[in-house]
């Protein structure tokens, strides 16, 4: 439109710094775009020299969510204008505390000045506060003052660590403890941060130097036992794991951790009845800990593939019973199923699934134990695609939609947020607005919203659960699904469990887009598929995404025959499904998920199934394409 065509002129405008003749394309583009005037004219305040003309524009401004920025944007303006001094003031004021100090830093270059800035900026580091601030801080403070004194380097270290930044913690830490400062909570904090960044040979030296107080010798004498394994060193490890037993028999976490590590070991050996001896020592000498419902469950799993089925049943039941809040006791209702049905108890099997199906209907037990008793999975009932009408959330949503198109992104998730707290009133004014929210693409919002109104009793059928289960991008996903040979339910579990359908995810490890792909393996993948040129942020295209994370699965596909095998190496890595499925037993599907040693992963592997089992109940699409 015109106005969309004004408001990219005065951007081009704006970016050069041609403020005046920016001011006045916005103010065309605020005249011809109604639906976001008011956001429109607060750019157009921040490229206004004269405070009076801002003051003018600030009156004309009426929304109320574009008038909470006002304070920012004549902060912004004051920037513009060449008021270092006055912007500081401003973003001081609105908590902006590391904007203001950026600023101070281009003021002067009187040295004492200079030295005040640096402790606001040490403070600013040590106060604790958002982690990005934090990791923002500690840029900053090397690019303007290295180096760091060791007192400082402590003080970043410690900050590092709580932040995510591991590489600066370890360059900080030995410059510290190396000139006689910090203790062992800081030598506890450096091998921590050695073994996040994989030097686990390192990490294991740093953490036998930690030796008081007991609870943290405790802990660092497991976290360096771990870190043997992991490099490798396995049998030092289990000695050091057996040690912690003797050393530290009180301590709770260590000795549990300990014993239900040596399990692990134990299973990846295939030596099933020692792995089971530890899980019940962990299980019946630690009963607080956490490691005792999965120890117990663990150990019952042994017991059920390599022993007496009646007493794995048995002590699946006494699980149940013990731990009922656990996240082991679904688990421990369907396969105590399973073990009485082994030992020929088929009333008791059945009594156990009927339990099962009894909580949430839409876990993967309830669907496993259905199966079982010779059920269909639960399936919500059919319903149409009806909402009521919401006039103010089809304003609010056409436009977040108009500031999304023209790059005004923090805008336009101001406007969404705000639409999703005003949905509250009831159950079906929420679900209006999640079907707005949906419509927009913004899946994640949705979903999180349909939640809140099926606890707040909206029903229980298709149409609520087509907003929970949501797709968006289909026709690119049906596409893919197709060229790959792939069931579009499948891809769509997936997507929904690896980043709610929201294009632009990113994972703590890097991962990126709808399928979360690493950068890495997208760079092979594009390589395979002959992508002319290749970028990382592609990754945030839907449609590649899409193409390079079906392709992925669709060799993963052709590598293992079973689903869960499928998804355990998109999430883990082939590597480690093939030092899984050497396990006892998992030649059994539903036992190969139980077997997975990753919390993470094994709850992936179940959850990707039973939601790939309710978008084909809710979604008319042919289970594999071809």
């Amino acid at each position: 439109s015109e106005g969309e065509r004004l408001f990219l002129l005065a951007t081009a405008l704006d970016r050069v710094d041609a403020r005046d003749s920016a001011a006045a394309s916005y103010e065309r583009a605020a005249a011809a775009l109604p639906l976001a005037s008011d956001w429109i004219l607060l750019r157009a305040a921040v490229v206004t020299d004269d405070s009076a003309t801002r003051a003018g524009i600030y009156e004309r401004i009426t929304g109320s969510l574009p008038r909470e920025r006002i304070r920012a944007s004549e902060a912004a303006a004051h920037h513009r204008t060449g008021d270092l001094g006055g912007a500081a003031r401003l973003y001081g004021a609105m908590g902006a505390r590391l904007t203001a100090i950026r600023l101070r830093l281009r003021m002067s270059a009187d040295s004492a000045f200079r030295a005040a800035v640096r402790r606001d900026l040490l403070a600013l580091v040590t106060a604790g506060g958002a982690a990005s601030d934090v990791r923002a801080a500690i840029g900053l403070l090397d690019s303007v003052y290295a180096p760091l004194t060791v007192e400082e380097e402590l003080l970043v270290a410690r900050a590092a660590d709580d932040a995510g930044l591991a590489a600066r913690a370890v360059a900080g830490y030995p410059k510290a403890l190396s000139a006689g400062l910090g203790g062992e909570a800081e030598r506890y904090g450096y091998a921590s941060a050695l073994a996040k960044l994989g030097r686990h040979a390192d990490a294991a030296r740093q953490f036998s130097l930690v030796r008081s107080p007991s609870w943290m010798a405790a802990s660092a004498a497991y976290l360096r036992a771990r870190s043997l394994v992991r490099d490798g060193q396995v049998v030092q490890g289990r000695a050091a794991l057996v040690e912690i037993g003797a050393t530290y028999p009180r301590d709770t976490t260590a000795a549990s951790s300990a014993l239900f590590l040596l399990g692990d070991l134990a299973s990846d050996d295939r030596a099933d009845r020692l792995a089971r001896t530890y899980y019940r020592r962990a299980a019946l000498r630690y009963p607080s800990s956490k490691f005792a419902p999965a120890a117990r469950f663990r150990a019952a799993m042994v017991e059920l593939l390599t022993g007496d089925a009646s007493m794995a049943a048995r002590e699946f039941d006494e699980l149940a019973r013990r731990y009922p809040r656990s996240d082991e006791a679904p688990a421990s209702v369907y396969w105590a199923g399973r073990a009485w049905a082994l030992a020929g108890d088929s009333v008791t099997a059945h009594a156990r699934w009927r339990k099962a199906t009894e909580g949430d209907p839409t876990s993967y037990y309830a669907s496993l134990a259905a199966r079982r008793l010779g059920r269909p999975a639960w399936a919500p009932t059919e319903a149409k695609d009806s909402f009521m009408a919401v006039p103010d959330a089809d304003s609010v949503a056409r436009r977040a939609a108009l500031l999304a198109r023209l790059g005004m992104t923090a805008e336009a998730r101001s406007e969404h947020e705000r639409l999703a707290r005003s949905a509250e009133a009831s159950a079906e004014r929420m679900l209006a607005v999640a079907n707005a929210l949906r419509s927009q693409g913004l899946a994640s919002q949705a979903i999180q919203l349909a939640r809140k109104a099926l606890a707040k009793g909206a029903p229980a059928d298709a149409r609520t659960y087509r907003l929970v289960y949501p797709v968006v991008h289909q026709d690119a996903l049906l596409a893919e699904a197709a060229e790959q040979r792939l069931d579009p339910s499948f891809v769509a579990a997936l997507i929904r469990q690896e980043s709610m359908f929201n294009p632009a995810a990113t994972s703590p490890a890097g991962a990126r887009g709808l399928m979360q792909v690493m950068p890495d393996l997208g760079g092979k993948l594009a390589g395979s598929l002959g992508y002319p040129v290749w970028d990382p942020v592609l990754l945030y295209q839907p449609d590649v995404s899409l193409q390079l994370g079906s392709y992925h699965l669709q060799e993963l596909a052709v590598r293992y025959t079973e689903p869960s095998h499928v998804l355990a190496a998109y999430n883990a890595g082939a590597s480690r499904v093939e030092r899984w499925a050497k396990r006892t037993g998992v030649d059994d599907p539903e036992v190969f998920a139980e077997r997975i040693p990753f919390v993470e992963t094994r709850g992936y592997v179940r959850i990707i199934q039973r939601n790939q089992e309710l978008y084909r109940s809710l979604y008319a699409w042919p289970e594999r394409q071809s």
